[in-house]
């Protein structure tokens, strides 16, 4: 079993799978961190033309997960959610190699490759293939 897992969180894929594959690979001592990063595009749109600011889309992020964290409720899964603002690729990565403050250093990357959207030109996302290729710590792909 794995201790400490890092989910990197992205709305635009289906994460519906998840919850039944962290049940396999983590047990109740387990702390799985929500990790979902904001671009910095992201983040000046939304305080240039909706007036929000970090912690208000923090916030709206939390609330758009709320299901996801149900159901991992439901399952008795340990969890964190973080929210980090950067570049999405380099910010996972300095996650996944500095670890969490709490837990220490993650055993383990789940990431999710199944889109919603079907105009899917490659087998692995373009985020999925550099964690994937260039995390130090292993890395589970789940459809």
């Amino acid at each position: 079993m794995f201790n400490n897992v890092l989910l990197p969180y992205d709305f635009g894929n289906d994460f519906s799978s998840i919850p039944a594959q962290l049940e396999k690979v983590v047990d109740k001592d387990s702390t799985v961190i929500i990790y979902h990063v904001v671009t910095e595009n992201a983040l000046a749109t939304s305080v240039k033309y909706y007036n929000k600011h970090s912690n208000d889309i923090a916030k709206e992020k939390e609330e758009q997960l709320a299901p996801f964290l149900q159901e991992l409720d439901e399952r008795g899964i340990r969890y964190k959610v973080e929210i980090e603002f950067g570049p999405i690729k380099d910010t996972i990565l300095e996650k996944i190699n500095k670890g969490d403050i709490e837990s220490g250093d993650f055993d383990l990357v789940i990431m999710s490759n199944h889109r919603v959207s079907l105009n899917i030109k490659h087998v692995l996302g373009d985020v999925t293939h550099k964690i994937a290729k260039r995390s130090p710590v292993p890395v589970l792909i789940v459809k």
